[in-house]
Parts: structure tokens; sequence; C-alpha cells
């Protein structure tokens, strides 16, 4: 008896211990801030939403607080035919009184007290907020360019009004040539993403892809002496002319390779004529 009295004298401190221990409740570390997720965008390929400043370096504000913007699935379907190239994103323009909407036959004309006022296709029409502004033609100046838009008013001030949505391109006979290019006139920025397979060229460029090695994604086509490898995320630039008319230039990274296939994406920047 004695020694179960010394004994529970002993454990006695250390089970006071542990409940006086087990009523205190560990604080909850901090949680980490969610990651920025790139904005929802009609057209911004979901591979591209990794990459740093894909919306500065497409140079458009934060439209995903608009609502019902048109989608790429609102320009007409269509297929690229062989020889041609296709670029489709988002976009968006600020017009001033008297501007046209690059490429269309839609011009501002006046700002009324219910609206804006446009002439399309040389006829006058009213709109509102929300309302759209859609073109479906050549690009004028230039052949072999189509050209299809889907814009709505957003934004309708004393002397401007602002229209977002979603355009696209087809360059018919693409012979691309590799140059040291400046591009100027009617400047637009198109997100891009291609998959390639081993031995086939990127659209629009000289380069290819060459399968996979230990240093990386080979990247054929090259300038001799330069070094082809890229891993994943690595930068892929190159200037040139899409068309013998037509300058561009592709700023991409690797997004994924393997033996058979790569797939690259990033921001394109084309000049077209300006109206």
């Amino acid at each position: 008896m004695l020694k179960l009295k010394n004994l529970l004298t002993l454990l006695l401190p250390l089970l006071l211990v542990t409940l006086l221990l087990g009523a205190c409740s560990t604080p909850e570390l901090p949680k980490m801030p969610e990651l920025p997720q790139l904005p929802s965008i009609p057209g911004i390929p979901e591979s591209l939403q990794d990459l740093p400043n894909v919306m500065k370096d497409l140079g458009l504000p934060d439209l995903s607080t608009i609502s019902n913007l048109p989608s790429l699935e609102d320009l007409p379907g269509m297929q690229t035919p062989p020889g041609a190239i296709s670029f489709s994103g988002p976009t968006e323009q600020s017009l001033n009184i008297g501007d046209r909407l690059p490429g269309t036959d839609i011009v501002l004309s006046a700002i009324t007290e219910s609206g804006a006022e446009f002439q399309i296709a040389g006829m006058r029409s009213a709109r509102a907020l929300g309302d759209s502004l859609d073109f479906d033609g050549d690009w004028p100046g230039i052949s072999g360019v189509s050209y299809n838009a889907r814009f709505r008013i957003y934004y309708i001030g004393s002397s401007s009004v602002r229209a977002a949505g979603v355009h696209r391109f087809v360059i018919r006979d693409s012979q691309p040539v590799q140059a040291n290019v400046t591009l100027t006139g009617n400047t637009m920025k198109f997100p891009f993403t291609v998959n390639v397979s081993n031995g086939n060229q990127i659209p629009g460029m000289t380069y290819g892809y060459g399968g996979q090695d230990d240093r990386g994604g080979t990247i054929s086509g090259l300038p001799a002496g330069d070094y082809p490898f890229r891993k994943i995320g690595d930068s892929i630039s190159w200037k040139g002319y899409v068309r013998a008319d037509i300058p561009v230039d592709y700023n991409l990274r690797m997004l994924y390779y393997d033996a058979n296939n790569a797939q690259v994406g990033g921001i394109v920047t084309i000049a077209l004529p300006s109206q």
C-alpha cells in the first residue's frame, strides 16, 4: 500500500502536466495566400496561365468583370485552309469620334444622350452599352487576309467608347522567312499555342521540333552555332515575315516536350496595314 501511494505521488504531477498541455490548444499556422490567377478572359488558352505577364504582354486591361463578353465560339466556324495560318484571341479597343475599328467598316461618328452612333457599312447605327459590334470580311489594304471580330461595347464616355471581345485572322499563303523586322502600322498581339510533332515545323516560323535530349527539347532550324535545347519554361524567340508582306514577332516558351511531341506557346505580334 505504501509503494502504491509513493507511485501515485510520483505520477500525479506528470498527469497534471499532461492534462494542462492537452487543454492548451495549439495555435493554427497562418494560411498561405492564394496565388493570383489569370483573369477569366475568353480566348486565352489555359496552357498559358502559368506564363508570367500574359495580360500585360497582350496589352489588355482586366476584362474579367465585364459580363457577356463574346468567346471564340461566337466567331464563325471555319477550318484553316491548306498553306494558311490562323491567329485568334481576346481584343480591346478604344475609339474616339471619327475613329474606325481597325480592319472593319465600323466608324464611331458621334456620342449622343442615348448612347453611341456608328456608321457600319455606310449605314447609321445607334448603339448602347452592351450592344455588339461585329465584322466578317477581308482586312483592307492587303490581299489574302480574312478578319472576323465580335465586340461588345462596355464603356461610353463623352467623346469615346471602349469595346472588347474576340477576333481572328486567317493569313493565306504563309511562307515564313526569318529576318530582323521592325513592326509598324497596325500591330496586334495574340496568344498562341501549338503542338508540334518531332520533325515538323512550328507554324509561321522557320523553327521546328527535333525531339528530346537530356538537355531539353531540341529546336531545329536555328542559326548555326545557336544552342538548340529548351527546358520547360525556356523562351523561344523568332522575328521575320509570316508572308512577304506581313512582319511578325514570336515570343514563345517551351510548355511541354517528349520524344515525339512538343507544345510551345506565348505571344505573337503581327503588323497589318493601317486604314
